[in-house]
């Protein structure tokens, strides 16, 4: 709790991790509180003073006030996508396929510590899951793959990419394409994204959840 109360804390501009200690023994441990707060009841934490007490309370005021901002868009155009029958059908097909797909590991992957639990070919001329014997793990086919047609799409239709500037989303196609903020992304830098995005109409499939107060 107090690891991501001060992560938190230090996307508020002139906050580092030693500041942002100091505001939460304070007892602000969200951006919400800090906006709730008078700039003398920040200046008065010792080791914060008044000139940056300033700066932390107009910072929290407005990444709170731009949150609420994007909540209310977000909330007032849902982003969908329009799909024929035939991609409807076929997304529904792929989710029946992946359903009852089998888990593929690597040859004796649950017997021994060294080998990975992740797919490897397996070889040797005594490997009876290269000859596909019962019991065994199911070798990788053609015949498990989804349709090409929706291949790699999400499933509400949107071919997902991955972004991690403002300017990869404005390099998007708002009719094909949907956003998947990156997780490296920091809140300031993600509040910025999303709000651009609801200016283009694009769909976010990652939105971050309201901070609570």
């Amino acid at each position: 709790m107090e690891d991501e109360a001060i992560k938190q804390l230090t996307t508020i501009e002139g906050v580092g991790k030693a500041k942002a200690k100091l505001l939460y023994d304070a007892g602000f441990v969200t951006i919400a509180s800090i906006k709730k707060a008078s700039v003398d009841e920040i200046a008065d934490i010792k080791g914060i003073g008044a000139k940056l007490a300033n700066k932390i309370k107009a910072s929290a005021d407005e990444m709170v006030v731009e949150e609420e901002k994007q909540e209310e868009i977000t909330e007032a155009l849902p982003i969908t996508i329009v799909l024929d029958e035939e991609m409807k059908r076929l997304l529904n097909v792929r989710k029946k396929q992946k359903s009852k797909k089998p888990e593929f590991k690597q040859t004796d992957s649950h017997k021994k510590k060294k080998l990975a639990d992740y797919w490897r070919r397996p070889d040797g001329i005594h490997n009876k899951t290269r000859y596909a014997v019962k019991g065994k793990t199911p070798l990788v086919e053609a015949g498990y793959g989804s349709p090409a047609a929706v291949r790699g799409l999400h499933p509400s239709g949107f071919e997902e990419v991955l972004v991690r500037t403002p300017k990869d989303v404005e390099a998007l196609n708002v009719g094909r394409q949907a956003a998947r903020i990156a997780r490296t992304v920091g809140s300031r830098k993600r509040a910025i994204i999303e709000k651009k995005a609801a200016e283009l109409g694009l769909k976010i499939l990652n939105p971050a959840r309201s901070v609570a107060t």
